[in-house]
């Protein structure tokens, strides 16, 4: 496998986030068949991200959250959300990036989230760490969680689930790859997420693998399998991105409904 210009990912993640920002103003809104809002920035986004990803890389395969994929199966797969996040982009809450992610045999390899309106960038890779620009992350794991700690849930997850006996501040921010990304910072002592898409995680889990998080299943205590969530499309359940004592807390306190 070519290795991975981190660096060119990056600049291909603020571009196409800075860019995005220059079209807030003349937004055309749509709804999907499934009812999720999608915009024509989000269409023009995975189009110029794609483009520059097959430039330097055009035997890896691509698959973008408005298009579908291209290539073959077996070869390193570009998983990217143009914007992750677009009912807040288009609410104008500023929680909601650029997400690219590389998965490579099932595992997510590399990965950048760029967040223009807050102006961090995040990214990752295998081996070497995970980062905010520039400031290496590292989780601070615990057993315990404080009435003032926050826990991160998705809207789907707080539908689905039974949450009542943690004691700390929950937060659903709208966008999956955000909330998992401030796991890793630390932002949030955890996320849990319900039935969501490698679009949505590839990247947001190689920045938290490399911090120092887990990411597993809530019901088993599994390991999510990138390889399994790009051929069903979706996780197969709820599941916890956290350090690994938080994680096990979580799946202690949080349960079915």
């Amino acid at each position: 496998m070519t290795k991975i210009d981190i660096e060119y990912i990056k600049a291909i993640a603020k571009e196409a986030g800075d860019r995005a920002v220059t079209m807030l103003n003349d937004i055309k809104v749509e709804f999907k068949k499934d009812d999720s809002l999608v915009t024509h920035i989000d269409r023009q986004t995975e189009l110029f991200i794609r483009g520059k990803l097959e430039e330097k890389y055009p035997g890896y395969a691509f698959q973008g959250e408005e298009y579908g994929r291209v290539g073959a199966d077996g070869i390193p797969l570009w998983a990217v959300d143009p914007i992750d996040g677009t009912t807040n982009m288009v609410f104008g809450i500023p929680l909601w990036g650029v997400s690219i992610g590389l998965i490579v045999e099932g595992v997510a390899v590399a990965g950048v989230f760029y967040m223009p309106l807050t102006n961090q960038m995040f990214w990752g890779v295998r081996g070497e760490g995970s980062f905010c620009n520039g400031v290496r992350l590292q989780t601070k794991d615990r057993s315990e969680i404080h009435p003032e700690d926050t826990v991160g849930f998705t809207s789907g997850a707080i539908k689905t689930l039974e949450f009542q006996h943690i004691s700390g501040r929950i937060r659903s921010l709208g966008s999956i790859a955000t909330e998992v990304v401030y796991a890793a910072k630390g932002s949030l002592c955890s996320h849990v997420g319900c039935y969501e898409g490698a679009n949505d995680l590839a990247a947001a889990l190689c920045i938290a693998h490399e911090s120092g998080c887990v990411s597993i299943y809530l019901d088993t205590g599994e390991p999510l399998e990138l390889n399994v969530i790009v051929k069903e499309d979706k996780t197969r359940g709820p599941f916890i991105v956290a350090p690994p004592k938080m994680a096990s807390l979580i799946r202690s306190l949080v349960k079915s409904k």
